[in-house]
């Protein structure tokens, strides 16, 4: 009888064989097959559970696969060893981002870049991080000092241009997505975002150059159509407008901003069997201040001040100040030259008994202006 112990089928793994595991399990990492790697590492953390290479790779592998409470086993390991593990201070942070706790990241981040101080990259976590928490000028100066390191860092330059977008300062920030865009001129998403902007500071022509630009990598983008519509609208070209939107819904669901925008557009185009009908898609869908302006309008251009009153009611009853609505609507006809109009609706309104939130002197007064 053999009373020998049992052969073990898998010998430990050598000093090189462990060296060579890592590799294997880094390769795995770069290709993205997470779960090998994390297995791979597991191997050799058997042999050697202090190996520092092999705990920052376990850690990267467990959160890149979700278990973020293995990743922090293995970074806490390590910095128990080495405070400084470069490795585990930029994991602990980037652990500590995917659970939603942005201040604990950025303490991390900010030990690393003590040791590291010019590391765009872990500079550039940091910033997006002080931007997400809204520290704005803490995420500007991060921004450029990286900008210092590289005037053109890509994500330096998309951090600081979004950053610039949100606080408002549109043009600040037109010309930092310019920039970008001198790096890689076909991203769609810029060339819609700054088409925007441009538009925002009344820059029409180049707002619509950007839009153009859009369109030219994807004809039907529902955002490009939407936006070289609007500039098409304030340079009151009202059939180009029109023509744009349609095209939006070829392939789109319309909203409740384009059905608005097309009902305006066509009244200005005389055609009011349209303009009723996109208002009515709008209003269908709920109650829209915009819309329902406009079809009272609409309705006193056609002479129907009747409905137009039974509409201004329904107006009246979701708006807390009847005269900034009035107010409006007699801007609208006045600017679109139906001045007639709005004092034909205020005859009507005075005969028709006026809504008990309006005073009928006032309407009387304002008559009375609109006549002179």
């Amino acid at each position: 009888m053999n009373n020998s112990p049992p052969e073990n089928d898998t010998p430990a793994l050598s000093a090189e064989g462990v060296i060579q595991l890592s590799k294997k399990a880094r390769r795995c990492f770069r290709q993205q097959e997470y779960a090998r790697a994390r297995e791979l590492y597991r191997q050799g953390l058997e042999v050697e559970p202090g190996n520092p290479y092999l705990l920052s790779g376990m850690g990267d592998a467990c959160r890149e696969t979700g278990d973020l409470a293995g990743a922090e086993r293995a970074y806490q390991v390590l910095l128990e060893q080495d405070p400084d593990n470069l490795f585990a201070l930029r994991g602990q942070g980037d652990l500590f981002k995917a659970k939603g706790e942005i201040a604990e990241a950025i303490s991390f981040w900010s030990r690393y870049l003590k040791l590291r101080p010019a590391d765009v990259h872990v500079m550039t976590r940091i910033a997006d991080a002080c931007k997400k928490l809204e520290h704005y000028t803490q995420a500007e100066d991060l921004y450029q000092q990286i900008l210092r390191i590289d005037a053109m860092d890509r994500f330096a330059l998309t951090g600081l241009a979004d950053l610039l977008h949100r606080t408002g300062r549109d043009h600040e920030a037109i010309a930092c997505y310019e920039k970008i865009l001198t790096l890689r001129h076909d991203m769609l998403h810029i060339l819609t975002i700054v088409g925007k902007l441009c538009w925002r500071v009344s820059d029409f022509d180049k707002a619509s150059r950007f839009f153009l630009k859009a369109l030219d990598i994807d004809p039907d983008n529902p955002y490009a159509l939407y936006g070289l519509g609007n500039c098409y609208r304030w340079q009151r070209d009202y059939a180009k407008a029109v023509e744009t939107w349609q095209r939006i819904l070829q392939h789109n669901e319309g909203t409740i901003a384009l059905y608005s925008r097309l009902g305006d557009a066509f009244t200005h185009l005389g055609d009011l069997s349209s303009a009723k009908q996109a208002y009515r898609q709008v209003l269908d869908q709920g109650y829209d201040r915009f819309a329902q302006i406009g079809l009272i309008k609409l309705l006193c251009d056609q002479g129907d001040f009747g409905r137009a009153i039974e509409e201004l009611n329904t107006l009246l009853g979701y708006e807390d100040d009847p005269w900034q609505q009035l107010d409006e609507l007699s801007r609208r006809f006045v600017r679109t030259g139906r001045r007639q109009a709005m004092i034909e609706f205020y005859r009507h309104l005075l005969d028709a008994s006026v809504p008990n939130c309006i005073d009928p002197e006032r309407i009387r007064r304002h008559l009375e202006k609109l006549e002179s």
